[in-house]
């Protein structure tokens, strides 16, 4: 993967400015995003106006059962094409379909009330699927870390501004005219997705399992298994809240028209906590709770609201749970969601993603509809409290799941850091050939010997520019004299020179230990040269050798982080070394 230096504004494995690569995908987000949240105010308030609470079961799994078809045709289609072409084709539908919605609405509102039920049961997860397939494509698993926070708070901002233009506009312009202005919110995600550009590397067509294979892929590794486990549990505890949301609104408001103000409202406020939570909260959980603490807290809060929400009887609370639900899965746990996929190469992750992140949400939902079918069949006055209490129950189970989750994403990014599936930050051994001088030699190593006990000769062809005149130097048989160690190592900043300079000071490694773990510690020196230097270390067997790369492991530049746990991993089949593992996984 081609890399830069960190600077302001770039990122190691991000070819070009980071912030440049940002900014559109947080532009998509936003608009994808907004375009979801005033569509599904629109739809629950037409189908709801139209048709009775009792009929909004059957939509709903006639809408996931359609979804999980598309899923299918979907997974082929990643399969065959990049993220980018797919999503942006299916942008362009989707714009296409709104307007003919529209039509449809002037003509018969009943039918097109239940057409944009389907439409945006079928669209609106597959599109943001696609949408974060290509974001986990395009950046690196240290990158997506740093970059999805913002990305979400896009999708946040967007989150509240397709709530307000619901809320504030709809009723002014009326339906038809909001179905147009929906129709034109994808055609400008899909110019935003195009300055995103394509990711740095693409799998070709052959590589690229198909869906049969990854379904197989699924049954086979449980990390895969748990993760679909966790998308299922999760929309089966949406579908059983939604309808306790929606019936107590139609019981609140009747079939009015004050329902499309009341859902307009309802998610411009979940919108905003979103916000709130994405902006404050998303990147500190990962930091502080980790992977699987920031997924876990979601279900944990909705658990015990579902059980205080059957407890105590109103509409209040079970609009504070289901929303409750609505924000935490669209903050935390979506930020910690997605991160699940980067440990995945490419070529398996474009059908897997579909089919987790889309066909399990669909299989999910339809368990609901079949769970809310069944629980209508009891008296009317004790639906609410079972429907809440099995939420309770669903998103209690799904809290146990996420445990697992953080034990089996250490181990896939470990198989695919291993196997070179993922692209790391400063994974490569060279960079592109743009130094053609030795740089001058910066704090630590600045230990010119004294004139009267240097190699006179050595000492100037390894500070010459001349390659041949140091690599005669570096290839001797001999091993290199102590003094000449310094300026040896500064040369592992050269690429043209990079193989030859640790073979040299792997020959002498044990003896100049000090001198390569003072340069790998001390943030000041040349990053290229601290990242290299362990590339001696995982040749030199000794214990100071790894103390000084256990206390690398903790530094604040990740290449450096990341280089000094492969050679730990090296130096780990040497059984007469002491590496604490618990230590170095922790780190």
């Amino acid at each position: 993967m081609a890399r830069l230096s960190a600077t302001s504004g770039s990122d190691p494995g991000i070819v070009g400015p980071l912030d440049a690569l940002v900014r559109p995908a947080v532009a998509a987000a936003a608009l994808l995003v907004a375009q979801q949240v005033a569509a599904k105010a629109t739809r629950d308030a037409l189908f709801l106006s139209t048709y009775p609470v009792t009929a909004l079961p059957l939509v709903s799994a006639a809408a996931a059962a359609l979804s999980l078809a598309g899923v299918v045709a979907f997974s082929r289609a990643m399969a065959r094409s990049s993220p980018p072409a797919l999503v942006r084709r299916l942008l362009g539908l989707n714009a296409a379909m709104l307007a003919a919605q529209w039509a449809l609405w002037l003509a018969a509102p009943r039918l097109a009330a239940v057409a944009l039920y389907l439409h945006v049961g079928v669209f609106g997860a597959t599109v943001l699927s696609g949408f974060w397939s290509v974001v986990n494509e395009r950046f690196d698993p240290h990158t997506a870390r740093r970059v999805v926070g913002r990305i979400g708070t896009g999708a946040a901002l967007g989150g509240v501004a397709g709530g307000l233009v619901t809320w504030r506009v709809g009723p002014v312009i009326g339906v038809p005219a909001l179905l147009l202005a929906l129709a034109a919110l994808p055609v400008l995600a899909l110019l935003a997705l195009r300055r995103l550009g394509a990711p740095p590397t693409a799998p070709s067509a052959g590589e690229q399992p198909p869906a049969a294979a990854a379904l197989g892929l699924i049954r086979r590794q449980p990390y895969l298994r748990d993760v679909a486990a966790v998308v299922a549990l999760t929309a089966l505890t949406e579908a059983l809240l939604e309808y306790a949301l929606n019936a107590a609104v139609v019981g609140r408001y009747g079939r009015s028209a004050a329902l499309v103000p009341f859902f307009a409202l309802y998610h411009t406020g979940a919108g905003v906590a979103v916000l709130a939570l994405q902006g404050a909260l998303s990147r500190r959980s990962l930091e502080g709770l980790g992977l699987a603490g920031t997924l876990a807290v979601p279900p944990a809060l909705v658990a015990c609201g579902a059980v205080v929400a059957g407890v105590v009887p109103g509409f209040w609370p079970t609009l504070a749970v289901r929303a409750a639900q609505a924000v935490l899965g669209r903050s935390l746990f979506r930020s910690g969601y997605e991160l699940l996929y980067t440990p995945m190469a490419p070529q398996r992750k474009r059908p897997l993603k579909v089919l987790l992140d889309v066909g399990a949400e669909r299989a999910g939902t339809v368990a609901g509809g079949a769970v809310v079918l069944a629980v209508l069949l009891l008296p009317a006055p004790a639906t609410r409290g079972t429907l809440l209490f099995l939420a309770a129950g669903v998103a209690a189970l799904t809290l146990l799941l996420t445990r697992r989750l953080h034990r089996g994403y250490v181990g896939a990014l470990a198989e695919s850091v291993r196997t070179g599936a993922v692209g790391i930050a400063g994974d490569e051994d060279r960079e592109p050939a743009r130094r053609v001088a030795p740089p001058p030699v910066p704090g630590a190593l600045r230990r010119a010997p004294a004139a009267g006990n240097e190699p006179a000769s050595d000492a100037a062809d390894l500070r010459s520019h001349d390659a041949g005149r140091v690599r005669a130097v570096l290839s001797r048989e001999a091993p290199l004299a102590p003094e000449l160690v310094p300026l040896a190592i500064t040369l592992l900043a050269r690429d043209d020179l990079f193989t030859e300079t640790v073979t040299a000071l792997r020959r002498v490694g044990v003896r100049c230990t000090g001198q390569l773990l003072d340069v790998l510690l001390d943030p000041e020196e040349d990053p290229v040269v601290r990242r290299r230097v362990p590339r001696v270390l995982k040749a030199v067997p000794t214990q100071r050798a790894v103390d000084g790369l256990l206390s690398a492991i903790r530094d604040e530049r990740f290449d450096v982080r990341y280089r000094s746990a492969q050679a730990l991993a090296r130096l780990h089949h040497d059984r007469t070394l002491a590496i604490p593992a618990e230590a170095a996984f922790a780190a």
